[in-house]
């Protein structure tokens, strides 16, 4: 059996210029797609308000033929009357009871003042979030962009 020694050898620099060269740098492989940047959009906090809301219909008493905004009562649309909002406006009433919303256009003043509510609906509009034989309900109304 014959043994060979090896000598261990270290390379040096052969020149100044290999020690002075930086490490080369990692190379990074862009995505394929690049996505575009997400546009958020900043939207004002809704107001809600929060009161009792009853129904009015053509049958009751004391019901005019139009109303305050000039308009002829018909108390299948789904309109309300009210005084904190100027005629036209939408508001997005919702029974608090059980989460059923709809939207009415504010065409007619009430309720009268003196019973303490919020809004008055048609009987149409009142009838889509809850039985009219519950006559008056507790509901919260937000204001929509018209």
């Amino acid at each position: 059996m014959m043994l060979i020694a090896v000598p261990l050898v270290s390379a040096e620099p052969i020149s100044v210029l290999q020690e002075a060269l930086p490490p080369l740098p990692r190379i990074q492989i862009l995505p394929e797609k690049i996505e575009k940047p997400k546009i958020i959009k900043i939207v004002k906090p809704v107001r809600r308000y929060f009161g009792v809301a009853s129904w009015y219909s053509e049958s009751d008493p004391m019901i005019n033929l139009r109303t305050a905004n000039g308009e002829i009562f018909d108390d299948s649309r789904m309109t309300c009357a009210s005084w904190n909002f100027p005629f036209g406006t939408r508001l997005k009433i919702t029974n608090l009871k059980n989460g059923k919303s709809v939207i009415c256009v504010v065409n007619d003043r009430g309720p009268a003042k003196r019973l303490n509510r919020l809004i008055d609906l048609t009987k149409g509009a009142f009838q889509k979030i809850a039985d009219t034989r519950s006559g008056l309900i507790k509901v919260s109304v937000c204001k929509l962009p018209n």
